[in-house]
C-alpha cells in the first residue's frame, strides 16, 4: 500500500475515535468522516472494516501517530471539519482537538 494511502487510513481511524470522545456518533459525523474517505480514496475495505467496529461496539484500531505526524496539519484539518460538522462542538470534543495537537507535536 502506498504510505498516502496508509496515512488517509490512519486519519480515518484518528476521526472515528474522535467522533466517538462524547458516547455518540451522530449521522452527520458518519457522513463527514465517509466524504473525508471518499475524498482521500480509502479503499472500501479498510472503509468497511472500520465502520464494521463502530456497528458491532468492538474497539476501534488505535491510528499510527508515527504516521499522522507525517502531515500534522492535514490531519488538524480532518478533525476541525468533523468536529464543526454536526453543528454542535462539545467540550470532549475540544479537550481530543487539544490532545490530538499536543500528540501531533503542535504547539496551541
Amino acid at each position: 500500500m502506498p504510505p498516502e494511502a496508509q496515512f488517509h487510513i490512519e486519519v480515518i481511524k484518528l476521526l472515528l475515535q474522535v467522533a466517538t470522545s462524547d458516547d455518540r456518533v451522530t449521522r452527520e459525523e458518519i457522513d463527514s468522516i465517509i466524504d473525508t474517505a471518499r475524498g482521500f480514496s480509502v479503499p472500501l475495505t479498510e472503509l468497511s472494516a472500520l465502520t464494521r467496529c463502530l456497528q458491532e461496539g468492538h474497539p476501534l484500531p488505535p491510528p499510527n501517530l508515527g504516521i499522522l505526524r507525517e502531515d500534522p496539519r492535514a490531519v488538524l484539518d480532518a478533525v476541525h471539519t468533523l468536529i464543526a460538522g454536526d453543528g454542535h462542538v462539545h467540550e470532549s470534543e475540544i479537550a481530543m482537538a487539544r490532545q490530538i495537537r499536543e500528540l501531533l507535536g503542535i504547539a496551541p
